[in-house]
């Protein structure tokens, strides 16, 4: 077993990794974690630890300047966050994260009985079972796997749809990272970030594929009927061969504590799981992160801009709504608003901050379901739909903006306007994991809307300070064209 280190800030672990070899110059070199570059700043102190004895190997104070981010590694520290197995920044668990995973297991894989599903726990579940007869210390979520059989990718998409509505008509909150990957939000006060994953696991080909990560030779006869596994004093079902299935996962070597490790899918196995099921989740923790931040500026000329080109009383969609400022402002001006947000964090401030003046709701642009469902929602309205996309359009990936734009070729068609906002300009901070750093040049707008028959018009530039420096922004007026995919007007 590779040996462990511990690296600590001020006091509290931070992240671990194996300790690294030694350089022909006699030295040993950590890397900082990529989740970490935007935090670092100020100073402190650092012990480098030997997990297994908890003797330190090195120590010393740091000093790096002046932070990019709002908080620095110190922040980062007393706040009790780690860099995760994904290698994201995250709550460290505790015991009570813990027991409410173990409260919202059981009720999730209870509800799946109740439905009719084959279901087990998976993952680092039941690798925490087999090996340790309870939660691993450092999880933070629970892995359950619904079987499905032999079947062919298209129908396990249908299924997970089905398993969300069965999942929701008993009352739980779901958040789709995919067509084979669901997670459930467990809710309980104090643990609000408890959640359990439930992957979708089935034969195609006579390959056993359970996204996001597993895929290779198995038999049903491994799986089927399931047996049971103690986690936590409590017995749970798992598959017949847990052995197995942990080293189809994790490599020989599952038996032995590796807290280092990191999921590494093969790229032809992620490949096939993304074209298969999508992707539908990307970058979510980043702005989870970012909607609780209140550092951040509304643009209230967007807001404004919106207001004058639609009428008092009017039906808003204010897309991407943050923490709900320019919602506020377009309720307070008499519209009719609907407030929606890729993030959790983001709906819970703008509901606190609605007083009943306006709606929230999330909604995935990503997830083109979801997008249509909103579509029919505000369709069935009868009535005209206006579009605010303040600091958005940016900042997602150019399949989601084309379900945007396939959303306001509906919505706009009796006439109602959209107003967005964006960089146009490179950020001289990129980073391809910072989505706030990305831009948007208009001849690529221009590219991307017109097989949706959207007219585009450039109302203004103006330079705004961005939690990415200052960037060149143009705000835009979209419409629906002429009803026709691939002409283009201008209003003016």
């Amino acid at each position: 077993m590779a040996r462990i280190v511990d690296i600590e800030i001020d006091g509290n672990r931070l992240w671990s990794e194996p300790m690294p070899p030694v350089s022909p110059a006699g030295r040993r070199w950590l890397e900082w974690p990529g989740a970490l570059q935007p935090h670092l700043g100020g100073t402190g102190d650092a012990v480098v630890r030997d997990q297994a004895t908890g003797a330190a190997i090195a120590r010393g104070a740091y000093a790096l300047g002046r932070q990019r981010d709002a908080r620095t590694l110190a922040d980062l520290s007393r706040a009790g966050l780690v860099v995760d197995k994904w290698g994201k920044i995250g709550a460290a668990p505790t015991s009570h994260l813990h027991q409410a995973l173990m409260a919202g297991l059981d009720r999730v894989l209870a509800d799946l009985a109740a439905a009719g599903r084959v279901a087990s726990i998976t993952g680092g579940t039941l690798l925490g079972a087999v090996r340790e007869g309870a939660i691993l210390e450092r999880d933070d979520d629970a892995d359950v796997f619904v079987y499905l059989g032999s079947m062919h990718p298209a129908e396990v998409s249908l299924e997970s749809y089905a398993i969300e509505r069965e999942l929701e008509e008993r009352g739980h909150r779901i958040i789709r990272h995919s067509d084979a990957h669901l997670q459930v939000l467990v809710g309980i006060p104090g643990a609000e970030a408890a959640h359990v994953d439930i992957f979708m696991g089935f034969f195609h080909e006579g390959v056993y594929h359970q996204p996001i990560a597993v895929r290779g030779r198995f038999t049903e006869q491994q799986i089927l009927p399931l047996g049971t596994a103690s986690l936590g004093g409590r017995t749970y079902p798992a598959v017949a061969d847990p052995e197995g299935w942990l080293e189809l996962c994790y490599g020989p070597g599952w038996r032995v504590p590796d807290p280092a490790f990191r999921f590494r899918t093969p790229m032809g196995t992620r490949r096939r799981f993304e074209n298969w099921f999508g992707v539908y989740d990307l970058n979510r923790h980043f702005w989870e992160r970012a909607g609780q931040r209140t550092g951040r500026d509304p643009w209230i000329p967007d807001a404004d801009a919106l207001l004058g080109a639609t009428p008092d009383g009017g039906r808003v969609l204010d897309l991407g709504c943050g923490r709900g400022d320019l919602a506020r402002r377009l309720a307070d001006a008499g519209r009719d608003v609907l407030a929606t947000d890729f993030a959790n964090s983001a709906v819970e401030a703008t509901r606190r901050a609605a007083d009943a003046a306006f709606e929230s709701r999330r909604v995935n642009l990503a997830d083109r379901r979801a997008v249509l469902d909103l579509a029919a929602d505000e369709l069935g309205r009868g009535r005209r739909v206006d579009v605010l996309l303040s600091d958005v359009l940016a900042y997602v990936n150019r399949a989601t903006r084309a379900n945007v734009f396939l959303l306001l070729r509906g919505l706009l068609a009796d006439g109602g306007v959209a107003v967005a906002s964006f960089p146009v300009n490179p950020s001289m901070r990129y980073d391809h994991h910072r989505p706030d750093t990305w831009h948007l040049p208009i001849a690529w707008l221009r590219t991307e809307t017109q097989p949706f028959g959207l007219g585009i018009a450039v109302r203004r530039y103006d330079y705004r300070r961005t939690t990415a420096g200052t960037r060149l922004i143009a705000t835009v007026e979209l419409w629906c064209a002429a009803g026709t995919p691939g002409v283009e007007g201008d209003p003016t």
